[in-house]
């Protein structure tokens, strides 16, 4: 079982080499995001279409066209990409009919939201442990 879906993890991959692009001025072409992280390229082209209408991403039309993260990259919420994608996070979708589990799913939900709740910059932080257990492996 899987909370989230491929959509929102691959439109998060996405969103994040765009959001490492932020200080540059250079846009990124959906085939580009495609190879760099492995996504296919028409799943993304879904995901930016609802990407782009939520205001995460913008683009670019022309030959040296593409895609940037929005002016406001660093209050962007890992939470944001999801719910954008798939919708509110929660761990089940309808209430049940027992009482103390619906208590217990709506602290799983709070919890959740909490875990992601974080701006994409904190996704920085696990690309340096990678890069340092990369560096000390070699």
């Amino acid at each position: 079982m899987s909370l989230l879906t491929k959509k929102s993890i691959y439109g998060l991959m996405a969103v994040y080499e765009l959001y490492k692009l932020k200080e540059s001025s250079n846009l990124m072409q959906l085939r580009d995001i495609s190879n760099i992280t492995g996504i296919p390229r028409n799943f993304l082209e879904q995901i930016f279409i609802e990407l782009k209408k939520a205001n995460l991403v913008k683009s670019i039309r022309g030959a040296k066209g593409g895609y940037k993260i929005t002016d406001n990259a660093n209050e962007i919420k890992i939470k944001e990409v999801i719910t954008v994608l798939d919708g509110e996070i929660s761990t089940i979708k309808d209430e049940t009919t027992n009482p103390v589990f619906n208590l217990f799913f709506n602290d799983c939900d709070k919890k959740l939201v909490e875990i992601f709740d974080k701006p994409l910059s904190s996704l920085e932080e696990y690309e340096l442990m990678l890069n340092k257990q990369v560096n000390y492996s070699i």
